[in-house]
């Protein structure tokens, strides 16, 4: 079948698909450069992450700086080893007995003993006055929060925060509290190191300076722990 018109003649169109311009190619997208940045972009979070996580868990598994725990003493005489008979006798007129209070208990953190001496038994009968001494001893340990000694000078605080400072031979610190309206009886807290003594002492022997007393007794009891030599 011949195409309508003369010889040699094409239509426009064509023409105008033979000698127009050819359509534009379609575009393509540069994913080359865009996925390499997305790859570096991953390797250094997740790089960066694994390091802190690494470094992060090393860190959770290593030990807590110990405390310094140089000055705490490892051992002291406690309840009813504090005091001999014959050093705690002159304290108590008459005939005396002792007995442990509460035993000696320990625990992680601390020692800790009670015992007295009194002539509860025989006051009357011995026509004097009445009297005892009561000993509290506690040994600190060191936790990693803090040091023996650090738990001792918070015990004090905390027990004796009315205390008055008062010389003690030996002691490092000692708070005594004054008890009951006659004068007959006081109490007194000593600390060397970690180790810390509670002395209650009452004697109703008239003219007898119950502080003065303790404050002595309370020397004898501290030297008990201060390292000889």
């Amino acid at each position: 079948m011949t195409q309508p018109g003369p010889p040699g003649y094409q239509p426009y169109y064509h023409q105008q698909a033979a000698w127009g311009p050819p359509p534009p190619l379609p575009h393509k997208r540069k994913t080359g450069p865009l996925i390499a940045v997305l790859v570096i972009v991953l390797v250094v979070v997740v790089g960066g992450g694994g390091a802190l996580l690494y470094f992060g868990l090393s860190d959770s598994g290593k030990a807590s700086p110990r405390v310094d725990a140089s000055q705490d003493l490892e051992k002291a005489p406690g309840g009813c080893a504090v005091l001999t008979e014959a050093e705690v006798a002159p304290y108590i007129p008459g005939r005396m007995d002792f007995k442990p209070l509460s035993g000696n208990t320990s625990t992680d953190t601390s020692e800790q003993g009670q015992c007295s001496w009194n002539n509860n038994d025989h006051y009357l009968k011995d026509k004097v006055g009445a009297a005892f001494v009561i000993v509290t001893s506690y040994v600190f340990r060191a936790t990693r929060e803090k040091s023996g000694v650090d738990a001792a000078k918070e015990h004090l605080k905390r027990r004796v925060p009315n205390g008055g400072e008062v010389g003690v031979q030996g002691a490092e610190e000692a708070l005594l509290v004054a008890t009951g309206k006659t004068g007959n009886q006081a109490k007194v807290a000593v600390r060397y190191r970690n180790v810390v003594y509670h002395l209650d002492y009452l004697n109703k022997t008239e003219g007898v300076r119950v502080q003065s007393r303790l404050t002595e007794l309370a020397a004898v009891v501290v030297g008990k722990a201060v390292p000889k030599g």
